[in-house]
């Protein structure tokens, strides 16, 4: 499954945080800023419902401990 954040920097990242505790995360990328001078950004996830909560990659590929 495919999920996209949007929020503030600290907002997304708690977020992806606290949806990695019940779904395993595969990938979370980068964040995105959004068009113009919004100070919202973007945050891609790519989740496992199917399997327990695991760690997490970040978008360069290595996994994060």
């Amino acid at each position: 499954m495919k999920i996209r954040l949007v929020g503030l920097p600290g907002e997304v990242q708690s977020a992806a945080d606290r949806i990695g505790q019940v779904v395993a995360v595969l990938e979370t990328s980068k964040p995105y800023p959004r068009r113009g001078t919004s100070r919202l950004v973007s945050l891609y996830l790519e989740a496992d419902l199917g399997a327990d909560s695991a760690p997490t990659q970040s978008g360069d590929g290595h996994a994060r401990p």
